[in-house]
């Protein structure tokens, strides 16, 4: 399977390809596609926008896109600039992508990103099987449930996740977890290799293109009702992780709806070296 991605050759182990690869075509250029294979894809770098049931426009947190066989999709990073890992292969029961925030599986796919050179093909396997297991539960297989994290960790990534409260904070994610912030804290390093302060802001920066996306609310607005100190306060944090103004942001998601509501969809063959994975 290719991707819209250069890198390394990939190995495989098990009926499982992995790619480590840098985005590699500006945004436009990706068009929509499908894969025969079930792949997954984790965003490592870069503001990743994919059409996945649950993800963000563009991300800016921690995010893990599933891809079931022969679903069609345009994911692709904002910019063109990214990084990604791909693991491509095995079977899928869903209907539709989704993203998949599971702390669990995001430690185990960035467990492969990280030893994807170095690691057994054994080891590769195991960790493809473990998230397919989490896709399509197998049965005959209970023992990687041991190594989850604890249960509270996905309640509060969920609560970061839905919460449309501009003022929430890390210490009331910790209260409704009940423990204590800095165990929050290390947990959150432990599986998602960030803090939930990075999360959190993660989730406001993911919000506020959303609503700059949409085109009603004025830049004011928008910094205000994502948690943002002010306008100036939101325009350098859209510079600083995703190289665009706010405004800038807003009108080229503009002109792609107009673009996207007169383009005639069609499903063309994935040219050699430039597959979608994105």
């Amino acid at each position: 399977m290719d991707f819209w991605g250069s890198g390394p050759e990939g190995r495989q182990a098990g009926g499982f390809s992995f790619h480590l690869l840098k985005a590699n075509a500006p945004e436009e250029e990706v068009r929509p596609h499908m894969h025969e294979e079930a792949h997954s894809v984790l965003v490592l770098d870069g503001g990743y926008m994919s059409s996945a049931v649950g993800a963000p426009l563009v991300s800016d947190t921690p995010i893990l896109i599933y891809n079931p066989p022969g679903t069609s999709h345009q994911d692709r990073f904002h910019g063109g600039r990214g990084r990604f890992l791909a693991i491509s292969g095995g079977r899928g029961a869903e209907a539709a992508a989704f993203c998949l925030r599971d702390p669990y599986a995001q430690r185990l796919a960035r467990g492969v990103a990280d030893q994807i050179n170095v690691t057994t093909p054994l080891a590769l396997e195991a960790c493809a099987l473990q998230l397919h297991g989490l896709v399509t539960p197998l049965s005959s297989d209970e023992a990687w449930k041991a190594k989850t994290p604890p249960a509270w960790l996905s309640r509060a990534v969920e609560m970061i996740f839905l919460s449309d409260d501009p003022e929430i904070t890390v210490a009331q994610v910790a209260a409704d977890a009940d423990i204590h912030p800095v165990h929050l804290a290390r947990v959150f390093r432990r599986y998602l290799e960030c803090s939930p302060g990075e999360y959190l802001r993660g989730h406001r920066l993911e919000r506020a293109a959303a609503l700059l996306g949409k085109g009603i609310a004025s830049l004011a607005d928008v910094a205000h009702s994502t948690g943002f100190v002010d306008q100036a306060h939101l325009t350098r944090t859209f510079r600083g992780r995703l190289d665009i103004t706010p405004a800038q942001w807003r009108k080229s998601r503009h002109v792609a709806r107009i673009q996207d509501e007169g383009a005639v969809i069609r499903q063309e063959p994935v040219p050699p070296h430039q597959g979608s994975g994105q």
